[in-house]
């Protein structure tokens, strides 16, 4: 069970405290008291009030931005069409401020915004004027690329596109509190997105569709026929990256006969009928032990849903970096959420993953087998649609990956004889390098 520690309590009940009754209707005194700790024990954490504010603001614009929205990618992400860009960053706001915390933050900077100066600034630049310049670099590319009218005005198109949302927050947090979250949100989808369409319908350029035109692309499952093209990818994609040479695609293709495979999340890219990028989930399992009388570890009972892990994803390396992985992670991972599972696992970039929802797994005192279980292992990660692990009494979970991903060195090579011939080299960044 993942057990907050004192500074996270003092920062959660500050949360729901300022959000009820306003920040300057709150007290240091009253804060400790709902943690059930000495008042002079809330300095051991936080200098002041004003700390404890500072750390909440900043809370909320890192969760934010940890699944950059494509208007502030717009180079990457202009290849799909503006209906299908918007929605990609609506679902990624919305998502992130159904959350029961960040429906609280947002509450907290828009009331306190008229008589806090500190929140009044936050919000007008690290909110409003952060999106706002965002709206305007993609909408002056938009412009460029003659996908919208060349008279149209580039900061009014910007503010009618984000002030209409922000109307409707505080519509929402202020004049109709407390309305349903859960009903809001749902209607604050559907108004925002007929208003882009208004919007954006009122600025188009008359051959925007001839201009937009993208390759036939299609995110679909595996099937048989695309096995070799998909190893063939996967190994071009990974090839000297972690090691000289490479060892995915053979997982890969002994993955497909295993048990741990999970048939029904092997997609691929296709885009003029070349396959650019596939991604595999297989299951693993997890030991959850909880400490005796004596210290003694003893092993717990299965915890609920299976244990599956994301990986190997591989985008063909001349269709890297323009958004193609992103699209295979989240069409996968919704995918995944619809068919149950509970969480999901990945090893892999802190800074990439965290952008579709994961987080280190040690959070929850969950670590990858065979490494070290006392610090953070932030290359290990969990993204969480149940959290089944608040329900247990544990102190530790180890998770243990399918045994096909382990490989031996001399069946690799075997296996590559089957491909065309490619160097191996040393290179710097490679792992357990001499």
């Amino acid at each position: 069970m993942a057990k907050k520690n004192t500074k996270e309590k003092i920062f959660d009940v500050s949360i729901d405290l300022f959000s009820q009754y306003g920040y300057d209707g709150v007290s240091i005194r009253q804060i400790a008291k709902e943690v059930g700790i000495k008042e002079s024990s809330i300095y051991n954490h936080y200098q002041s009030k004003e700390s404890i504010l500072e750390s909440i603001l900043s809370y909320y614009i890192n969760e934010m931005l940890k699944e950059e929205a494509p208007v502030m990618q717009p180079k990457e992400n202009l290849n799909m069409d503006f209906d299908h860009f918007y929605k990609e960053g609506s679902d990624r706001f919305i998502s992130k401020l159904s959350e029961e915390k960040m429906m609280k933050i947002t509450r907290i900077f828009l009331v306190e915004s008229y008589h806090n100066e500190k929140i009044k600034k936050f919000v007008k630049e690290a909110i409003i004027g952060y999106a706002i310049n965002g709206w305007e670099d993609l909408f002056n590319l938009m412009k460029e690329m003659n996908f919208i009218k060349k008279d149209a005005d580039i900061k009014q198109l910007a503010e009618s596109f984000y002030y209409y949302g922000l109307f409707l927050l505080y519509e929402h947090f202020i004049i109709n509190y407390p309305e349903d979250d859960e009903k809001f949100l749902k209607d604050f989808e559907r108004r925002t997105t007929n208003h882009m369409k208004i919007l954006f319908n009122s600025v188009k350029a008359e051959n925007y569709e001839e201009n937009n035109e993208s390759p036939d692309k299609a995110i679909r499952l595996e099937e048989k026929k695309d096995y070799l093209k998909v190893e063939n990818l996967v190994r071009d994609a990974f090839w000297n990256i972690y090691r000289p040479g490479a060892y995915e695609h053979y997982i890969v293709h002994n993955l497909r006969d295993d048990s741990s495979f999970i048939k029904d999340l092997a997609y691929v890219i296709e885009e003029d009928k070349d396959i650019i990028g596939h991604i595999n989930y297989s299951k693993g399992h997890i030991n959850l032990y909880k400490r005796n009388r004596y210290g003694v570890e003893i092993k717990l009972r299965d915890i609920k849903g299976e244990a599956i892990i994301l990986g190997p994803i591989a985008i063909d390396p001349k269709c890297q970096n323009q958004g193609k992985g992103s699209e295979l992670i989240r069409h996968t991972l919704s995918l995944a959420q619809e068919m149950g599972f509970p969480f999901v696992f990945v090893v892999g970039d802190e800074n990439y993953y965290s952008r579709f929802g994961f987080e280190s797994a040690s959070k929850y005192n969950i670590y990858l087998e065979g490494t070290d279980t006392e610090d953070e292992n932030p290359f290990f990660m969990i993204r969480i649609f149940e959290n089944v692990f608040d329900e247990i009494d544990y102190d530790k979970g180890l998770f243990y990956n399918p045994k096909v991903f382990d490989v031996d060195e001399k069946d690799v090579n075997e296996f590559d004889k089957n491909f065309e011939y490619k160097e191996k080299r040393v290179q710097e960044g490679q792992l357990n390098m001499k």
